[in-house]
């Protein structure tokens, strides 16, 4: 057997290994189809059961794009939290409401409706479709004392059909009225803000930058930034089209009209609402890069 046909079935044994591995490779991100919308990710995550055994809920979360609608149990106290309709529309029927309900059945009767809408029921699914605007799907989450958890997400389609959703909102919509609030911006507990983006910010975002840490903290309208510990930013601001500005106007102008008529942060030149998660700043004085994206606390 000379050396070209011993290259040559080589050669062969080699290509067929290849088409192997491309094969194997092609099976398993079968589940990862190319559409006109995007990608689509679509899995049963393991380990997640659809009979679940305990009726004992110690946490519940429910977000479409309506609203929010969630409670935790912590030494026999009940913490109910709820967020409705569109933030970024004042029209009197944007809620937010935080408190401890009176009601120690409240978990009892969510309990019964998971039962009723066999919530469980493929439990662990999982769809993401890239591209898609927000708000067309749902996520639950559920745990149990147990420990045993329901947990179904996608944002194409809702995973609880339309009567379980009503059934778990009226519930929640009946315990805020029996703890003496509302559904209504007048009936929230929580403070709302006219701008819905400087209602977004409140709280501390935390990121890097050229291996610096910074934090910043949003209280009302107010900024601190902090770099690596150090204070570098305590400010009053306004936030226009998105954007947050010192409250202070530049020298010489008497009638702002735009963002650009007031004055940049000293170190953070400006930070912009991204997604209801992440914020990004933009350290344009220095550098013209952005941070790390900062993740609120």
């Amino acid at each position: 057997m000379n050396k070209k046909v011993i290259y040559l079935i080589f050669l062969t044994i080699f290509v067929i290994i290849l088409i192997s591995f491309i094969i194997v490779f092609i099976k398993k991100g079968s589940n990862n189809v190319q559409v006109e919308d995007g990608t689509v990710k679509e899995r049963k995550i393991p380990g997640y059961k659809d009979i679940i055994k305990s009726k004992d809920i110690k946490t519940f979360y429910y977000n479409n794009s309506k609203y929010i609608l969630e409670c935790k149990k912590d030494n026999n106290i009940i913490n109910v939290k709820s967020e409705g309709n569109y933030s970024n529309e004042r029209d009197g029927n944007y809620f937010k409401l935080n408190y401890n309900t009176k009601n120690i059945n409240f978990l009892n009767e969510l309990q019964i409706i998971v039962d009723k809408y066999n919530i469980s029921k493929n439990n662990g699914y999982e769809l993401e479709v890239s591209g898609l605007p927000e708000g067309l799907g749902d996520k639950i989450s559920i745990e149990y004392e147990s420990n045993e958890k329901i947990y179904k997400y996608s944002n194409q389609f809702y995973n609880l059909e339309e009567e379980a959703q009503n059934e778990i909102y009226n519930l929640f919509l009946k315990d805020a009225k029996e703890n003496g609030y509302d559904f209504t911006s007048n009936g929230s507990n929580v403070k709302l803000y006219d701008d819905a983006n400087e209602e977004f910010l409140q709280g501390t975002w935390k990121g890097k930058h050229f291996g610096k840490e910074y934090l910043i903290e949003f209280d009302k309208d107010n900024i601190k930034i902090y770099e690596d510990g150090l204070l570098t930013d305590d400010t009053k601001y306004l936030i226009i089209d998105g954007n947050i500005v010192k409250n202070k106007i530049k020298e010489g102008i008497t009638n702002p009209k735009s963002k650009n008529d007031y004055e940049e942060f000293n170190t953070i030149s400006l930070l912009k609402k991204k997604n209801d998660i992440l914020l990004t700043a933009y350290f344009l004085k220095d550098s013209y890069s952005t941070c790390d994206l900062l993740i609120q606390k």
